[in-house]
């Protein structure tokens, strides 16, 4: 009688998400590892945050030397994943991680910006426009001996985690709050961020401002940052300003000229 049991799990993590935990990426075999699934007579098993390898422990996993490794395209499900992972900055190819390559902890698949010289050559430089391009490629070797060892006991467990990009924020005030002399006052971080004015021209006679820093970016912002009005002993404006979000994203300039990406929020009253 068939016993299936799961043998490898892959789940994703990502610093970006409130809970840490990541449903934005879709894992897609390869043709020839769906070859291979039917060959060696595993299933895929998806799940919220990734898959799990189920065996067969009726029927011996014995993989060939050279044809061992089962290869997952990862797609991301949202248009804004690039923008909010600290992995993908200035790539054009696909990250690549591979069971062979575990994290000194001995829980994750090491995220590589090179990937192996024969996979190089799958994926242009830059992408073309309209391509569908995996964001991740994932090889899992099943001669691995943690995945051998799953057959007894627990499945092997390994995780992607990836870390939240950091961008400038830069508010724009337009209407009455723009004629006024402006203050972002940060009452919600122990190490205070500080707003510069920007020196750009802003439209409709309003003023720009733009962090001093980076600020990682995080799906439920903690940032308290207040308004206050200079010239009336600080009087508050607004007690919480709106926080970043990933969906206005723009290339900017800070005060010493330097090309940034920004995170834009607009602001009018």
């Amino acid at each position: 009688m068939a016993q299936f049991k799961p043998v490898f799990t892959l789940e994703v993590a990502h610093a970006f998400f409130a809970d840490g935990r990541c449903s934005q990426l879709q894992f897609v075999p390869s043709a020839a590892t769906e070859r291979l699934l039917r060959r060696y007579q595993l299933l895929v098993r998806h799940n919220e945050v990734g898959f799990s390898i189920i065996a067969d422990l009726e029927k011996a996993i014995a993989p060939d030397e050279d044809e061992s490794v089962l290869r997952f395209n990862a797609y991301a499900q949202d248009n804004y994943f690039s923008f909010y992972t600290a992995e993908t900055e200035g790539l054009y190819t696909p990250l690549y991680a591979s069971t062979r390559h575990i994290t000194a902890d001995n829980s994750s698949l090491e995220l590589q910006r090179e990937a192996p010289p024969q996979l190089q050559s799958e994926y242009s430089a830059r992408v073309k426009p309209g391509t569908r391009t995996p964001v991740l490629v994932v090889d899992i070797d099943l001669n691995d001996s943690a995945i051998e060892a799953a057959k007894t006991g627990a499945a092997a467990l390994r995780y992607l985690r990836f870390g939240t990009r950091e961008l400038y924020w830069k508010y724009y005030f337009f209407g009455e709050l723009a004629k006024l002399e402006l203050d972002i006052h940060d009452v919600g971080s122990p190490q205070a961020i500080v707003f510069d004015e920007s020196d750009e021209p802003v439209a409709k006679n309003g003023k720009a401002f733009i962090s001093q820093v980076p600020i990682a970016m995080n799906s439920e912002p903690k940032q308290r940052f207040q308004l206050k009005d200079k010239n009336n002993s600080g009087k508050i404006l607004i007690k919480r300003l709106p926080n970043a979000g990933i969906n206005l994203i723009s290339k900017s300039r800070n005060l010493k000229g330097q090309q940034i990406l920004v995170a834009e929020i607009y602001v009018n009253q």
